[in-house]
């Protein structure tokens, strides 16, 4: 390695200086041999500034993705070398550990199975040394792999769909189980003295969930794991998220069903989702569970409607009473002070009203309907301290009720109620709660397509009632402009 060329890299390197190192990165990049100057120099160790390290690592990675696929035996065994060495861990920077960890996935979709079969027994055994960065570097190997072969948002070729597809049936029939006892061992192993790999193993796990067997995660040793997590404040987000991927699971509606409501008996079993609460004042896990929960009335929702097109009687009536078990859930943290534990809610509350919509509805329905529109106005209020000379709150959550919501009794009653309550003691009611009375009046107006109050002869009509309690009130002369802004506009 020309280290005097190397001077361009520093961050107080002149014009010249930074033109030869580019200069000499293009020679060592077009060089056949360039790569192994390079991982020869990074190994060494001799400068361990992370620029150089990520010059050295680029070059290499050069090499993977432009002529590794028809390097000559020799070649292909140099490399193989290199990245075993790699694997067996030493101390590194997240950013040069995670560049690592991608051309090791780069150099894996090329070699395996045909050229490299024995890949994750070669892996396993460098992990089996119990050095940290080893054990980091597998985790993060193993997600830059989904990078290349899963990921459902990164466009490929078919040669690409078809590489993966046979990655992916090979790992089935070779090696899943033995990687998914590594992901066990390491959550175990390092959840007290290594937090942080335990979090990196359930990300791992949340990943590869989607394509492999269910019943290799789903199953007494591991839940356990997650569900014993969920109480420790550094794992418990994680696991939260871990769970939420096992339940976005793709499955028949039967099997989905009894793994939603197994999960759901243990989670109230160790009132984990009835005790954590506003107070809590870690955000982020109200957040995961908010998003956990979300995903269980969803997965339930979307069983539902599956056996309702397979005129499935038996299953039909027990989908929908483990959807109504939810909502209390639903409306606890769609009711967070949150606006983000909030929002990750409202997936379930448009789905449930989606299965409502149309049918004749039950006094049980009619009770939940009412209680969902009650949390949903008052999501709608304005805080106390809102800024009105910025923009108005998002209006999703109402503007999904007035779409799905076909009970127009249902709603003005509720209305009606709510405007009755809050117009009645001006004097002591907050601004907050009469300015979302008239405003969900108005919003009635748009949502009932039944429009009769201009027309309608019936006194005490719910419409009439509304208006006579907007006259009848003082409200007109009320001191703050957000509340008046609603009566004359």
């Amino acid at each position: 390695m020309e280290v005097a060329l190397l001077k361009g890299l520093s961050e107080d390197s002149s014009s010249l200086e930074r033109a030869r190192t580019l200069q000499y990165f293009e020679q060592l990049n077009s060089s056949v041999d360039g790569w192994k100057i390079c991982a020869a120099y990074f190994n060494s160790d001799k400068d361990s500034s992370e620029h150089v390290q990520f010059f050295c690592l680029r070059v290499v990675e050069g090499h993977v993705r432009n002529r590794y696929s028809c390097s000559s035996d020799d070649s292909i065994l140099s490399l193989r070398a290199v990245l075993l060495l790699w694997m067996q861990g030493k101390t590194q920077r997240k950013l040069v550990l995670k560049k690592m960890a991608q051309i090791i996935g780069l150099a894996f979709v090329i070699d395996y199975p045909q050229r490299w079969p024995m890949f994750f027994s070669d892996v396993l055994q460098c992990v089996g040394n119990g050095v940290k960065e080893s054990v980091e570097l597998y985790l993060r190997v193993l997600m830059a792999i989904d990078e290349e072969v899963v990921d459902r948002q990164k466009v490929h070729t078919c040669a690409e769909n078809a590489r993966n597809t046979l990655i992916k049936d090979t790992m089935r029939d070779q090696c899943v189980p033995n990687l998914v006892e590594s992901w066990y061992q390491i959550m175990e192993s390092y959840k007290e003295t290594f937090p942080e790999l335990t979090n990196l193993c359930m990300e791992v796990v949340g990943a590869y969930i989607s394509w492999i067997d269910i019943s290799l995660i789903a199953n007494d040793k591991f839940i356990q794991c997650l569900m014993s997590y969920l109480s420790v404040p550094i794992l418990r987000e994680s696991a939260a998220e871990c769970l939420r991927g096992i339940i976005n699971k793709g499955m028949d509606p039967i099997p989905k069903l009894e793994l939603v409501e197994g999960l759901a008996k243990q989670l109230e079993s160790a009132k984990i989702l009835s005790t954590v609460s506003d107070e809590d004042t870690d955000e982020d896990f109200r957040l995961r569970l908010s998003a956990l929960v979300c995903g269980m009335g969803c997965a339930l929702v979307n069983s539902w409607s599956k056996l309702v097109k397979r005129a499935d009687t038996v299953n039909i009536p027990l989908s929908r009473n483990a959807i109504d078990e939810k909502l209390p859930y639903l409306y606890k943290y769609l009711n967070d002070t949150d606006d983000g534990v909030s929002e990750a809610m409202v997936p379930f509350a448009v789905q449930y009203l989606s299965i409502l919509k149309g049918s004749n509805l039950s006094d049980t329905d009619r009770g939940n309907l009412q209680a969902l529109l009650q949390v949903v106005i008052n999501k709608y209020k304005y805080d106390e301290d809102h800024n009105f000379l910025s923009q108005a709150k998002d209006e999703v959550m109402f503007l999904d009720f007035r779409k799905e919501l076909k009970d127009a009794s249902l709603l003005l009653q509720t209305f009606q109620s709510v405007l009755s309550t809050f117009l009645s003691n001006l004097e002591v009611t907050s601004f907050v709660d009469v300015e979302v009375a008239l405003r969900m009046m108005y919003l009635a107006g748009e949502a009932v397509t039944d429009k009769r109050f201009g027309t309608c002869t019936i006194v005490g009509s719910p419409w009439h009632q509304m208006m006579i309690t907007v006259m009848q009130s003082n409200v007109a002369r009320h001191s703050h402009t957000a509340v008046l802004l609603q009566v004359f506009l």
